[in-house]
Formats: structure tokens, sequence, C-alpha cells
């Protein structure tokens, strides 16, 4: 009996001392667990707070956007802007003559498909989307790989594989998946990923870096036709997280250097313009592919760097339009191919791929890259025009998913080692807004914007302080290019030397007196000019008028028998520059197609020779209207009073409206011709109506005539 009690008693003492310790575990993991989400959220917290963001008070006023408790705001007095030689011009967001002209989208998306693709791409595989599995059943497709196949005008199919099924690699970056469900339900789209490739993924180890280099990855992604303006009004939520939770910094002095995309892109990727680079324009005697340009992907790639290219509306593609495109892929993964078979395809619902919309798989393809290659340096350049190409007034669908894209970036850490460029190539060229001084203005000042790693912004703030003072200095796309120079001998022990004379890493600082002339910007495009508004009646503008369509006749002179005559039809506006003794060192350029410009010796410039010479040289400029076709120009040209002649220039010369088709006859055979020539063939619908408007004008009647519309109501083909 004793036995059993003693047992009873150890088993209830055991019994409770479990319970009991059961219970101080219990408690001790609750209390740790708090203890640790209590320190997680105050880390975050503290971290929230200790992350000061330096910003521009000029962008959030730009911008109307309100400061935050983060931010450190820098002052006008911290730019010291009083003695720049060019500043910039103070342009407004809400300038009620440009809203005339803008009627933006009101919802934040296109409208996709309802149901969800049933094809996505997760890392380099091909996956099937479990909403699809649970509606439909199992789902087999067909996979059709969309490859390149000799050059940069023609696509081809692969192989077709069947079946593949849910987590199989991809056997190529772009591919057309064609599935069917067991409820007999059909699914076909094209999608785009980052296959898997070995030999990529060993590269920074076959062919490493130079010692000097920084080893940042460069993410830029760009929009065409969108100004810095534009860009505030359009994209706010993209505009106020890169500048107040990235801490981007906005180039507002970053002016353009040439018309049209190529003229942009060009120089930023190979320090050159086109006039500089090896022939290469389709129509051209000994012209050859693109390939041969010194391209700055190339130098990443040789460094190690996996390389990144795309740009839908291949029907303008950049360097296809007027140029011949490459023979050899440019960079490792190439979007080409994909957007040519894309843009083929009919569809009621042209901005998606199904559910998605092709702007958030543009965004995807960058990801992907991301993804693919985690330790790999990257070099990606992506390039959007469908919402902005022929009107603005779709950008503000890619606002939601830019701004979640940026999010998720930097969420995964991809931002902590690269460089972010933000950009586009020029503002609007051919609308309404265009006409107006602040359009005409916005058409030459991009929105360009860069952000460095945090790491960067505290161990380097010397460069940092150079990068922001830069900002409102004028600046290039030649001084981009120059800093991708300076990223490979960032480490290097000397001082940093600029490659040219007219270019400057953002890196160093520079100078206050820098000058459109010292930047190669012609007074064309030179956006911090100071122009009066003269008569259009001034004989001297008369003369001018007569002149640019004699320039307009002698350029399409190859062409005669293809694009009709052209005649003045009235002037809108002129204008003359006010004397700057800088322009006056421009001579003159030593061929017709304004590629070489020659300049004063400085030694020549004594006191007299100055006063002759600003007695004698002059610049005008003006907006006109040709017929037929009734296409508008402006133009810029310099004026010597001994000669009575003009000195014009094509790269001086910009078309403001559309085109469309009206050059069609000519737009391939030789594409510089594009803005300029309106067909003859065209005229036997127009004749009648053209004939008494060109008789009208000779004779100085005012008559109104009701002009019948030729112009394409299509999009416009311009780059």
């Amino acid at each position: 009996m004793t036995v059993q009690m003693r047992r009873r008693c150890r088993r209830y003492c055991l019994g409770r001392a479990a319970i009991y310790l059961l219970i101080l575990f219990a408690t001790s993991s609750t209390v740790i667990c708090s203890y640790h989400f209590y320190i997680s959220v105050f880390s975050e917290q503290l971290n929230e707070r200790s992350q000061i963001f330096i910003i521009d008070e000029k962008d959030l006023e730009d911008a109307r956007i309100k400061p935050a408790k983060n931010i450190k705001l820098l002052h006008e007095d911290y730019f010291n802007t009083t003695n720049l030689a060019c500043p910039y011009p103070k342009l407004t967001i809400d300038n009620s003559e440009i809203w005339k002209y803008l009627d933006p989208v009101k919802t934040s998306q296109p409208d996709c498909e309802k149901s969800t693709n049933w094809v996505y791409v997760d890392n380099g595989t091909f996956r099937l989307s479990p909403q699809a599995l649970q509606k439909h059943g199992p789902i087999v497709c067909a996979y059709r790989p969309i490859l390149r196949a000799k050059d940069d005008f023609s696509t081809m199919e692969g192989a077709r594989l069947f079946p593949v099924f849910d987590k199989m690699p991809l056997v190529s970056d772009f591919f057309r998946a064609d599935c069917r469900a067991r409820d007999g339900s059909f699914y076909s789209n094209i999608h785009s990923g980052i296959m898997f490739d070995a030999g990529l993924h060993m590269r920074h180890i076959w062919n490493p870096m130079v010692k000097n280099h920084i080893g940042y990855n460069v993410l830029m992604f760009g929009f065409d036709s969108v100004s810095r303006m534009t860009f505030m009004r359009f994209l706010p939520k993209t505009f106020s997280y890169f500048i107040k939770e990235l801490g981007g910094v906005v180039l507002k002095g970053y002016n353009i250097v040439g018309d049209g995309t190529p003229a942009a892109l060009l120089p930023i990727l190979t320090g050159q313009t086109e006039q500089e680079l090896p022939e290469a324009r389709r129509g051209h005697e000994g012209a050859k592919t693109v390939d041969q340009f010194p391209w700055i992907w190339k130098k990443f790639k040789d460094n190690g760097y996996i390389t990144q290219w795309a740009e839908d509306l291949q029907v303008v593609g950049t360097f296809q339009m007027r140029l011949k495109g490459f023979n050899e892929p440019p960079v490792d993964h190439y979007a080409r191919p994909f957007y040519l078979v894309a843009e083929s395809m009919r569809t009621s619902k042209p901005y998606c791929f199904g559910s998605i919309t092709r702007f958030q798989a543009m965004l995807n393809w960058i990801r992907d890259l991301f993804q693919m290659y985690p330790n790999q340096p990257k070099f990606s350049f992506v390039f959007h025009a469908q919402y902005s190409h022929d009107s603005n007034n779709a950008l503000p669908y890619a606002d939601d998913e830019l701004v979640e894209f940026l999010k998720l970036m930097n969420k995964h850490g991809y931002f902590d080692n690269t460089m972010l460029i933000l950009m586009t190539d020029h503002g609007a060229r051919f609308s309404s807004l265009r006409n107006t001084y602040q359009g005409k203005l916005e058409e030459r000042l991009p929105f360009v914007s860069m952000r460095m790693p945090k790491q960067f912004q505290e161990k380097y703030p010397h460069l940092m302080h150079n990068l922001r003072l830069n900002s409102h200095r004028l600046t290039t796309p030649f001084d981009l290019h120059e800093t991708f120079q300076h990223l490979f001998e960032f480490h290097s022990p000397d001082a940093y030397q600029s490659k040219t004379n007219r270019s400057y890493s953002l890196f160093q600082l520079i100078p206050e007196n820098r000058t459109c002339l010292q930047a190669d910007i012609e007074q064309h495009w030179c956006s911090c000019l100071d122009w009066n508004n003269i008569s259009i009646h001034e004989p001297i503008i008369k003369e001018f008028g007569k002149q640019a369509i004699a320039f307009l006749n002698s350029f399409l002179s190859d062409a005669k028998n293809q694009c009709a005559k052209l005649n003045l039809h009235r002037i809108h506006r002129a204008n003359q520059l006010k004397t700057n003794e800088d322009l006056l060192k421009f001579v003159d350029s030593s061929d017709k197609d304004g590629r070489v410009p020659r300049f004063r010796n400085n030694s020549l410039e004594n006191s007299w020779f100055k006063n002759l010479t600003l007695n004698q040289t002059k610049y005008y400029q003006i907006q006109f209207e040709t017929i037929p076709g009734h296409a508008l120009f402006e133009l810029t040209a310099e004026y010597n009073p001994l000669s009575d002649k003009f000195l014009i220039r094509k790269k001086r010369l910009s078309r403001m409206n559309k085109y469309g088709k009206t050059s069609a006859c000519i737009a391939h055979k030789r594409p510089e011709f594009r803005e300029i020539c309106y067909c003859s063939n065209l005229l036997n619908s127009t004749r009648k109506f053209d004939t008494v408007l060109v008789d009208a004008v000779i004779k100085n009647e005012k008559k109104i005539i009701k002009i019948k519309n030729t112009g394409a109501n299509s999009s416009s083909l311009h780059r």
C-alpha cells in the first residue's frame, strides 16, 4: 500500500512539474516572440526615421508635392544658380495654355481580358496559372519559340514542343503558348521571359571587369516623347516615390542635342551623333548596319555584364526605321523579335497581352533579368513608346504599374547595387501643344533622372554634391555616356578626365559658365537662349520664308519624281535671337547636312572684328506652313546681310505636326525625306483644292477656301 502511494505521489508530482514546465515554455515562447515582434516593428520605425533623403525643394515645388518627415530639403541657395551662363527655363505643370491640348485617360489601367492568363513565366520556367487550373481542370500546352531570323527585319518560329507542362525550363526568351483544358477551353498568347544560359552565368568569371570599375548594375527605363513637365503631370505617383522614397535626382537642365529618338539615344549609347557615326542610313551609298557603332553595352559586355535592350513600336524602331538595323543581336537579351510578332497580331485590345498590359509585360521582363542573374553585373535599357508616341494622353496608364515595379525592385534589394536612370528622349514633337511657347521648350527638355545606391550616397558625399549641383546646370545625352565611361575608371587613383571637350561625367562638377555652344547644342535646340518676337511681315522674314522653301525643294531634289514641289502657304511666327557673343564664334557648316560645324579662332576676336560681326550675323527662327499637305515646320538659320543669304541646314529644322502616310511613297527608300516629302500620287485628290489655294497665296488674295484634309488619320511614323 505504501509503495503504491509513493508511486501515485511520484506520478502526480512529475505530472504537475511537466504542466508547469509546459506553461513556462509557452510563456517564454510568447514573451520571446512578442519581444522579436516589437523589436522588428521598432527597428522598422527606427530605420524609417534614420532613412533621411536629401531632396531638391524645386522637385517638390514643380510637381506640387508636399514634403515628408524623412526628407532634408535643399533650398535654392544650395544650388547658387545666379551665375549660370545657361539657366534652364522655369516651366509649370499646370500651365493653362498647355492643358487646353491635353486630355489624359481617366482610368488607371487599359481594359484587358478579365480572365487571368493561363501561362506566366517565373525565373526562367514555364508556369500554369493556379486560377486557370482550378477553373478549367488539367491543361496541356504546346510551346513554339519566337526567334530572330537572319536580321532585324524577320522572325521565325522554332520547333513545336508538345506537350509542355508546369515548371518546364524555358528554351527561348520568347514563345507562343497554345493550350487546351479538359473542359474544352482553349488559350493562345505570346509570352516573354529570360531563358537560363550557363555561359552567360559564367561570363563575369571568364570576362572579369576592369579592377577600377565600380561594379554597379545599370538599369535605364525610358518613355518616348514625354517632357519633364508631362512626366510630372501624368506619372505623379512614380515621380513622388522616385523622389521621396528613393532619393532620386532630376536633371532639370538636361537639353536635347537633335531631333527625334535617334538623336537622343545615340549620344547616350555611343557618345557620338548620327552624323559622326559611320553611314547607316538606308538608301545611302556605302551604308552598313549599325553593328559597327561603338555601343556602350559592348564595353559592359566585355567587362562581364549581362546586357538587355528592348523597345516596343518596332514599326518605328530607333535603329531600324531610318537606319539599317543590326545584323547580329546587339545584346544578350534582345526583344525586337518578340515585339515584331506582337505588333503583327490583330487584336481589339492593343494595350494588352491577354489579362496583363503590354507595359506590365515589359516591366516583368526587367524583373526576370534581375531574378535570373542575381549575382552577375547587368546592363539593361528598356524603352516604352506605346502610351506616349503619338499622344501623351494614355501615359497615366503607366503610373500605377511603374510605381509598383519600383517598389518591388527596391523591396527585393535590386536597387542596392544598381544605378537607376528614369528618362525620356524628348518632349512631344507632333502635337498641338508644340505650337505654344512652353510646348516648344518642353520638346527640348525631357525628363532625365538618376538614383544611386544608398551606400554610394553615404560613401561618396562629394560626388553626390556634384550630381545635385549638376541637376540645375546644362546637361546633355553626351554627359550620360561620359558618366558610363567614368564607371569603368571609378577607382582609378587619378581624377577622372572626360574623353571629349563637350561632355562631363555627372559626378564631375559642370562649370557654371557652360553654354550650349560648349555642350555642342545647336542654337535651334538650346532652351536657355532668349528670342524676341518680330512681325511676320518684316521683309527679312518674307525672304527667310522664300529661302526656306527653296531649301526644302532642293533637299528633296533626289526624289522630285516622287515628291511634290512645295510652296509657302504662310508664316505663323517669327523670332530673332538676342545678341550673344558666344554664338558669334560659330561660322557655318562645311557640308549640306550640317554635320561639321566650323568656329572662329578666338585670337581673331579683337573689338573691331566683334563689332563688325555683331552688325553682320543674326539668327532668326520661323514657324511656317507649306502646301500641298499643310506641313508645319520650325526652322532656325543664321543670316548674313552682306550676301543676303540664310545658312539653312536640315538639322535645324523641326516638323511640328504629324505627317502620317503622306510620305509613304519614299519612307522606306529614303526615310530622311519623310517629314518633308508630300507624295505626288496624293495630288490627284487634292490638286483642285491646293491649286486654288496656291494661286490665292501668290496673288495675296484673302479667300476662305475649304481644304480637304489629306493627312493620315493613323498613327504617325516618326523617329
